[in-house]
């Protein structure tokens, strides 16, 4: 294929690609905005099938033609989220980077670029998302007090559940930066995955997609936890703010990522009874939502980081 032959691919591509898209997004946000989680991914076969600027081009002429039916405000919030995801999965896939190494840059870019846009909110229209949830929480401790007064709950009772829910609301507004992290992982992940499948059926073997059993944690992360617990004991020592929620996030994220090995080691043994994927998928959904499973897979994900008991570490050498 020629110059003239590649450049007429890449325009008639980037137009139906485009055109496509633009219809997606005025959907998406309105009417499933689930939808919206997949935007980087016809983007990336793009870059990756031509141009990785053709990909960002592409993406931003998207936008603005959605941009003017849903208003400025969202078009600049999509922007910001989704064109550097795209561009930095596009970036890895490029430059041969392995499945986990991509997923944890466009993990970082994706959450650095949601802290962006918090920032952004409260320096441009005095948008805070932690005040916002603060004040919504105090909304719904009021409502449920008043339901609770109606079920005829005594004011001792009514105080001691008061109690309760109001640890429950401050812990999940302490834990809003691990739960930025986590739901950046998993939007991230599910875009690289997609992009893997979609791009090695058209024929480019470019990204080699890891099963979710073979899932691992970097054998050197032990010491690596022990450093940043460390780390966090020594702030607290020194009196800096913030030392507490510093320390309820970082066990918060190990408690994830142990998890996330124990569920890749519970998916290991379903494969390996060849348990098929719709019941190994419902099987660890059914342990997800069980949540006195937790400790027992989180036990297994610790054990399989120390003794390597899939045998992964001693395949791959």
């Amino acid at each position: 294929m020629d110059n003239n032959d590649k450049i007429k691919k890449s325009i008639t591509e980037s137009i139906i690609v485009i055109s496509i898209m633009a219809l997606y997004i005025v959907y998406g946000i309105h009417f499933l905005p689930l939808l919206m989680l997949f935007i980087p991914l016809p983007f990336v076969v793009l870059g990756v099938r031509n141009n990785i600027y053709i990909n960002g081009i592409s993406m931003i002429i998207s936008f603005i033609i959605a941009g003017l039916l849903l208003g400025v405000a969202s078009n600049a919030l999509l922007i910001l989220i989704f064109v550097p995801l795209s561009l930095i999965i596009n970036y890895c896939i490029i430059k041969r980077k392995t499945t986990m190494e991509i997923i944890s840059a466009s993990t970082l870019i994706f959450f650095l670029s949601i802290v962006m846009l918090m920032f952004l909110g409260v320096k441009i229209s005095d948008l805070d998302l932690t005040k916002q949830l603060e004040n919504d929480f105090t909304r719904i401790l009021t409502v449920q007090i008043d339901m609770f007064r109606d079920m005829g709950m005594t004011n001792h009772e009514i105080l001691q559940t008061k109690d309760l829910l109001e640890t429950a609301y401050r812990s999940i507004i302490v834990l809003i930066p691990s739960m930025l992290g986590i739901i950046s992982l998993i939007i991230s992940s599910i875009n690289v995955f997609l992009s893997s499948i979609i791009l090695r059926k058209m024929g480019y073997g470019i990204v080699g997609a890891i099963g979710f059993s073979k899932f691992k944690l970097p054998k050197n992360i032990i010491p690596g936890i022990l450093v940043m617990f460390m780390a966090a004991f020594i702030i607290k020592q020194l009196g800096i703010e913030y030392h507490d929620a510093l320390l309820y996030n970082l066990t918060f994220l190990v408690s994830f990522a142990f998890l996330l090995q124990g569920l890749a080691v519970v998916d290991f043994l379903l494969k390996k009874s060849k348990v098929r994927l719709v019941f190994r998928i419902l099987i660890i959904g059914i342990m997800i939502l069980f949540i006195p499973m937790s400790s027992i897979i989180l036990f297994l994900g610790i054990l399989d980081t120390v003794f390597d008991t899939r045998k992964l570490r001693r395949l791959k050498s």
